[in-house]
């Protein structure tokens, strides 16, 4: 099995790779579910989700802060399987980057997309230390790539360059955005990104409708604006959020998916959002 990364660019040619994976044979065919989905995790105030491609193999996108994506995953994932096929940090904070360095303690991770921005919290400073040990392969993200693994299909739609080694005042809005279809459903991952890049996103007139859309931040009065969900037109938003003192997920954001009849699900109140 192998996961295919293929960086489209702005120009008339593309550039191929593919990076070899391999399935944990420990258990037999017949403990491995074939069937695609897409799961949001209920994992407090943080952001954390996982695409399971079938056959066994698993993308994660963010892992909340702390531990609590360890019970997630031995939930949803078959019992001996250890390997996760790839790993998405979309952008350093905690509530995201968290979960992700007690992930590379327990599982084997056979490949990371990350934006390589500098940061130097203790946490991102762990994260570094344990890929180097672990001699984890990195692929920094920038528009134009694609994965395909089974049925699966992921665009990496922001950020528009490779953001390697470059400081940035604001991480939220170097997020890294998703597109990915599975099966005949379409999803729009936002990370934590704001008004900025959603506008950046039009303005570059960057295909971005989706059935489903995960809004950015947690539900923040500063992402989601209302031209853009004109264009995304999802049936269904997404909103990973827990206990806060921001006020998260805030009214006017609720306001305006409810002014466009759009429905919203919290996994605080709703648990872990399971599509299939």
């Amino acid at each position: 099995m192998s996961i295919i990364f293929r960086n489209i660019l702005f120009v008339t040619f593309a550039i191929t790779f593919a990076v070899d994976v391999f399935l944990v044979d420990s258990f037999s065919t017949q403990d491995i579910k074939n069937e695609s989905k897409i799961i949001f995790f209920d994992i407090g105030q943080g952001d954390a989700t996982m695409i399971d491609a079938g056959g066994g193999n698993q993308i994660l996108i963010d892992g909340g802060d702390g531990k609590m994506i360890l019970e997630k995953l031995g939930k949803y994932m078959p019992l001996l399987d250890r390997e996760i096929e790839l790993v998405i940090m979309t952008h350093p904070d905690k509530d995201h980057l968290g979960g992700l360095v007690e992930v590379l303690k327990y599982y084997q991770v056979a490949q990371i997309i990350e934006t390589g921005i500098v940061c130097e919290t203790a946490i991102c400073q762990e994260w570094d230390r344990l890929v180097d040990e672990k001699d984890i392969p990195i692929k920094y993200a920038e528009f134009g790539q694609r994965i395909d693994l089974q049925s699966v299909d992921i665009k990496v739609l922001y950020p528009f360059e490779n953001l390697h080694d470059q400081k940035v005042k604001d991480d939220n809005e170097t997020s890294i955005v998703l597109r990915v279809d599975v099966e005949n459903n379409s999803y729009l991952l936002m990370g934590d990104a704001g008004f900025k890049v959603e506008n950046e996103l039009i303005e570059r007139n960057i295909s971005i409708g989706a059935k489903t859309l995960k809004v950015a931040h947690h539900g923040s009065k500063n992402a989601t604006s209302n031209d853009f969900l004109r264009i995304v037109n999802p049936e269904v938003a997404v909103i990973p959020v827990g206990e806060n003192r921001y006020g998260h997920p805030t009214q006017e954001l609720l306001n305006r998916l409810k002014n466009m009849s759009i429905q919203f699900l919290q996994t605080d109140l709703s648990g872990d959002l399971v599509f299939e």
